[in-house]
């Protein structure tokens, strides 16, 4: 039995278990590093248009609209605006809604469809309906009456009535989960990327 054979195979088993698990260590970190990026982007992507319509709230090029807010709940909200800046004062019904629709051509299961629907307030026909199917798991709307609220002191929801016209901050929180795991060995997980921000629109300061 040649000893000095039999350690060199040894070792050269070590090493190339060792450079191998380092491959694919490199190659997992890559994939989380591509997944983050895609998911930050979808996440900017809902989170501009969103942030454009919500500072529009209440909205005309004289005045704002009357009534303003018509649906504040935690999942769901809809408000009156000239949208799309038209000068002849037309106004729209602008809605957005976490629904329970799964997205099925993904294979995370938390996957929920965000939608986004614009209607022409006069005659109620739809202008534009966007599904957002880009691994929103979590969309919530928190509601204030007074600026800087913590918090835990928001409006019960739903806000209906007239307490619709007590409201002056929103707080938007959206989470959003890649669409494949990334694996580690046997565990596997989602790259989740969080987007939040407080508004106080201008139409709802008067």
């Amino acid at each position: 039995m040649n000893i000095g054979l039999i350690t060199s195979y040894v070792i050269a088993g070590i090493i190339l278990i060792a450079i191998l698990s380092m491959n694919m260590s490199v190659s997992s970190s890559s994939n989380e590093i591509t997944l983050s990026q895609v998911t930050r982007e979808r996440a900017e992507t809902i989170s501009d248009i969103m942030s454009n319509d919500i500072q529009k709230i209440g909205y005309n090029r004289k005045s704002k609209t009357n009534p303003v807010l018509t649906v504040a709940e935690g999942k769901k909200i809809q408000f009156r605006s000239n949208i799309d800046n038209s000068t002849d004062n037309s106004v729209e019904i602008v809605t957005w809604e976490f629904t329970n629709t799964a997205v099925t051509s993904t294979p995370n299961p938390s996957d929920r469809v965000l939608k986004r629907t614009v209607r022409d307030a006069s005659s109620g026909s739809i202008i534009s309906t966007t599904p957002f199917k880009s691994g929103v798991i979590s969309f919530r709307i928190n509601y204030y009456k007074k600026y800087g609220s913590k918090r835990s002191d928001s409006l019960s929801t739903p806000v209906t009535g007239s307490a619709l016209n007590n409201i002056k901050q929103l707080y938007i929180a959206l989470k959003i989960q890649s669409k494949e795991k990334v694996y580690n060995g046997s565990n596997g997980h989602y790259v989740t990327s969080i987007w939040e921000k407080r508004f106080s629109p201008p139409n709802l300061e008067f």
